[in-house]
């Protein structure tokens, strides 16, 4: 034991590097999800891919990339999350069933069908047929999402994604508006087919 208590310590003391904190990916309950992806007719994604980049980048900060740029541009970017994804998964050692470019490609196809869809819509061209495809394009969109948001469960090591499984308050606001959304949608695509006919 030293004698002078001000002297340094005897010791060498390392300081960890910064590593970000929290889990690798966004983890979210499949229910949850699906309620919110389907209820705000997809515009949950734009969230959901902000959410996985930004949390990838708290926990890598080396990584120069934009989570807003990614979550807008994520036709892009879809293949690199899940391969991220994927890697974080074998990391771990766990087993997860699946082809990450297979989804993402699977993903990034069903968006730009569903948005030529959008287009021709909106122009009065083969609607109300294109309202109706790029509705139930959602679902292929949907469903590949889930998928990589099950294997980002994973790789957190929160397979049920129990962490964030409740509803808040602001889920509850989203479900409400997009239920609103879908009524006025249907109810419009109903309107318009009668008064095609």
């Amino acid at each position: 034991m030293q004698d002078n208590v001000y002297a340094p310590p005897a010791s060498d003391v390392v300081v960890p590097a910064p590593s970000g904190q929290g889990n690798e990916f966004y983890v979210v309950a499949p229910l949850k999800f699906c309620l919110l992806f389907f209820f705000t007719l997809g515009l949950y994604q734009l969230y959901w891919f902000y959410m996985q980049w930004a949390r990838y980048r708290r926990r890598h900060p080396g990584e120069t990339l934009w989570p807003v740029a990614r979550a807008i541009f994520s036709i892009f970017f879809a293949h690199a999350l899940a391969g991220r994804i994927d890697a974080a998964v074998r990391a771990r050692g766990e087993r997860y069933d699946w082809a990450p470019g297979t989804v993402a490609t699977i993903y990034v196809v069903s968006q730009i069908a569903s948005s030529a869809l959008d287009r021709l819509s909106s122009r009065e061209i083969g609607s109300p047929l294109t309202d109706v495809a790029s509705l139930v394009l959602l679902a292929p969109v949907g469903l590949s999402l889930l998928r990589l948001q099950r294997a980002a469960n994973l790789a957190c090591g929160d397979p049920d994604g129990d962490g964030n499984r409740r509803l808040s308050a602001l889920n509850y606001v989203w479900l409400v508006l997009g239920a609103l959304l879908w009524l006025s949608l249907l109810a419009g695509l109903f309107a318009l087919y009668v008064l095609r006919v």
